[in-house]
């Protein structure tokens, strides 16, 4: 039996600035001047860990390949193509895998996405978030307006016809108005799919710390909420698939523009992630790589210290009890529109779900958040608008 693992994460933990409400592991200034160093580690950890686990058990085809951040656009083309040449050589990737990479509009040009396009890469998600320079100032973004447009056509001119742009919402000094103005411009691109996330307040951000002392003025809940019902309805009336809580994907006769990799999230399944301060996934154990690219590019010089590849590497991890997987099960699952089967989610598990969660259920199906349909548990409408809070009453 293969190795359950069909999806690779790339984490790029480089950026050209900090932005104010970012917590990502990324990196800037001084330790720039490692990434080559990086890069080098990070194809090195590939190979060490394709060996290590290959010897347990046959590798299984790789179907979806991400690379994040950070910023991955700030590395050169041929170091970028470099990370996907061992992956392909140290991992069976499938014909017709999705390999996607974020970009940022202010380090992106024609030439690297040809370059990108041209050794494989089939899928890009620009990192745009606003349509107003004031806003984007705000938030710290490096990039301006007239530079997201730019990097939107450079994408279409290297070849891309998979794109998705980041939007945010709820952010400070955006009216209803503006938020309009900025989803209105990014559809005038034609974009295959959208993600459009809430300004989320994380602990250590500039931001929380300026929330905090009452010094940033943000979006009050009702207004957020009536950003997030325009766009759900406006998106539907220009042909989006409103398919997971923050994500539409355009819909096609032919192509299915869903993103293959965050699914893979969404449905709880295992994933390799490789660079420093990536995450791995497997049979219910988590793990996460060492943080600081100087000591990342050390321990992964040094070679991996278990035949399993991971204790050199790994500076947290946990292993969850099959209640607890379960529960994350569950909790993901239903971000997707078209929510969980419980049988199939019982076969996984071997367990009666509804046993198990039963008091959550019955109370949030009761209260107008939650539907059960011949064994299908979804969101509500209710239930989208309140999603993060309805959700984690399935973590254990």
């Amino acid at each position: 039996m293969s190795l359950p693992v069909s999806a690779i994460y790339v984490h790029i933990p480089f950026c050209a600035k900090h932005c104010a409400y970012c917590d990502f592991n990324t990196y800037v200034e001084k330790a720039q001047t490692r990434i080559a160093e990086t890069v080098e580690a990070t194809r090195r950890d590939i190979a060490q860990t394709a060996l290590s686990y290959a010897r347990k058990a046959p590798l299984a085809e790789i179907e979806t390949v991400f690379f994040g951040g950070g910023t991955p656009t700030l590395l050169s083309a041929p170091q970028l193509v470099s990370i996907l040449d061992t992956i392909h050589d140290h991992f069976p990737l499938s014909p017709t895998a999705e390999i996607s990479s974020e970009a940022n509009p202010s380090s992106s040009d024609a030439e690297k996405f040809a370059a990108m396009k041209s050794a494989g890469f089939n899928r890009l998600s620009i990192g745009v978030q606003a349509m107003n320079n004031e806003i984007l100032i705000a938030l710290d973004r490096f990039h301006t307006v007239g530079e997201a447009e730019r990097a939107v056509r450079s994408a279409r001119e290297a070849g891309f016809t998979n794109l998705n742009l980041d939007l945010m919402f709820g952010l400070p000094k955006q009216t209803l108005s503006l938020w309009k103005e900025t989803l209105e411009t990014a559809l005038a691109f034609s974009p295959e799919h959208l993600s459009l996330y809430a300004l989320t307040l994380e602990p250590g951000t500039r931001f929380e710390r300026l929330h905090t002392g009452g010094k940033l003025l943000l979006p009050d809940e009702d207004t957020e909420l009536e950003m997030y019902e325009w766009c759900i309805g406006r998106l539907k009336e220009r042909g989006f698939e409103h398919y997971e809580v923050s994500n539409f994907a355009q819909l096609h006769p032919t192509e299915n523009f869903r993103c293959r990799h965050n699914q893979v999230y969404w449905h709880n399944e295992s994933y390799f992630g490789f660079g420093a301060g990536a995450v791995s996934y497997l049979d219910g154990r988590r793990w996460k790589r060492e943080k600081l690219p100087l000591r990342y590019i050390e321990k992964v010089n040094t070679g991996l210290s278990t035949e399993w590849g991971e204790s050199n590497l790994e500076v947290e991890g946990e292993t969850l009890t099959s209640e607890e997987t379960l529960g994350e099960t569950l909790m993901l699952g239903l971000r997707l529109r078209e929510g969980v089967s419980l049988t199939e989610i019982g076969e996984r598990f071997g367990v009666n779900v509804e046993d198990i969660f039963r008091e959550q259920i019955a109370r949030l199906t009761r209260e107008g958040f939650l539907m059960l349909s011949e064994n299908q548990l979804t969101l509500t409408h209710k239930g989208l608008l309140f999603a993060n809070t309805v959700l984690g009453e399935f973590l254990l």
